[in-house]
């Protein structure tokens, strides 16, 4: 979420798809916690969805209001509905 309010979409997605064991997500979005006796860890889809949702729907001070938190690349391609604007 600090990445994409400091203008940096390329630094926010690559963080939230960092390749690493603890950050696996399912079919069904639980992000199983491997050697671990919590079979799920549910912070872990709330934090998820909540910087996406600051990436698309941005704040309001943002320089731009279509989705700040993806490269402008022509990399990604969102769609999306119904997000409020984050103060």
């Amino acid at each position: 979420m600090t990445a994409t309010r400091l203008g940096r979409p390329d630094l926010a997605v690559d963080a939230l798809l960092t390749d690493t064991a603890k950050n696996t997500y399912l079919a069904t979005g639980h992000s199983p916690q491997i050697g671990s006796i919590l079979p799920l860890y549910l912070p872990a889809n709330g934090a998820l969805l909540t910087a996406v949702s600051l990436m698309i729907a941005g704040w309001d001070s943002a320089d731009t209001d279509e989705c700040p938190g993806f490269p402008r690349d022509g990399s990604w391609t969102v769609q999306h509905e119904g997000f409020p604007v984050w103060p």
